[in-house]
């Protein structure tokens, strides 16, 4: 799939973010941590039990993503796996930008389920071509916009560097100690189980921004070895 680079240059500069999934047993990891986002952030959650907490936090919660006002640029998906192709499916729909499925349980499981609901994941978004990046990932972050992965990463003031990783810990964690040795990275991803979207997406993406000056990357493999060396 070549991605549309319009639409993922949209989701690394959101205006507005919908979270699907979140929950307090995760003492809802993703909201507290985009609660610094400067455009519009809505959560999805159909669980009675979870929307009142959700409300307290200061988030106006939708039963569907069908439901959020306006164009949504980015998504978070942390809903159980079985679940998933029923949001990327309303991703589709509603035409969002960008998709990051932090849900796991896929491939990396090695089971035939997990390995069947990935194909399932990956036809549906390339028939749509929705930049879906994942699953079994952390996503996007953009210093600047304050779209972060945890509470503790920088935000706020600009950066000049970007990384590209397989891994969500390496990525999280980079943007942290980075700024204790006076790296700041601009932007991010971690792309996961890279199952449309892969790290030579991201490298001719970021390759293009005028904010970033030197690309750090840390991947577990290639899959178009030669577009990765012409990029």
């Amino acid at each position: 799939m070549c991605p549309d680079i319009n639409k993922l240059q949209r989701a690394f500069n959101p205006a507005t973010v919908v979270v699907v999934g979140d929950k307090q047993q995760n003492h809802f990891m993703w909201l507290k941590a985009l609660n610094d986002f400067k455009g519009k952030l809505y959560s999805v959650q159909i669980d009675p039990r979870e929307i009142p907490e959700i409300e307290k936090l200061g988030f106006k919660n939708y039963l569907t993503l069908d439901d959020v006002p306006g164009p949504i640029d980015y998504v978070i998906v942390a809903v159980p796996r079985q679940i998933s192709p029923r949001i990327v499916a309303d991703c589709i729909r509603k035409d969002v930008a960008g998709v990051a499925l932090f849900t796991s349980g896929f491939a990396e499981t090695n089971t035939p389920e997990g390995i069947k609901l990935q194909e399932t994941l990956k036809e549906m978004a390339l028939k749509a071509n929705l930049n879906l990046i994942g699953p079994n990932c952390m996503g996007l972050y953009n210093r600047k916009l304050g779209l972060k992965h945890s509470v503790t990463q920088p935000g706020g003031s600009p950066g000049d560097a970007g990384f590209i990783s397989q891994s969500g810990t390496h990525a999280t964690f980079l943007c942290e100690e980075g700024e204790v040795h006076g790296i700041k990275v601009a932007k991010s991803v971690s792309y996961g189980n890279a199952i449309v979207l892969d790290s030579v997406d991201f490298l001719e993406l970021m390759a293009l921004d005028s904010e970033i000056k030197v690309i750090g990357m840390y991947i577990e493999g290639v899959k178009e070895g030669r577009r990765f060396f012409r990029s």
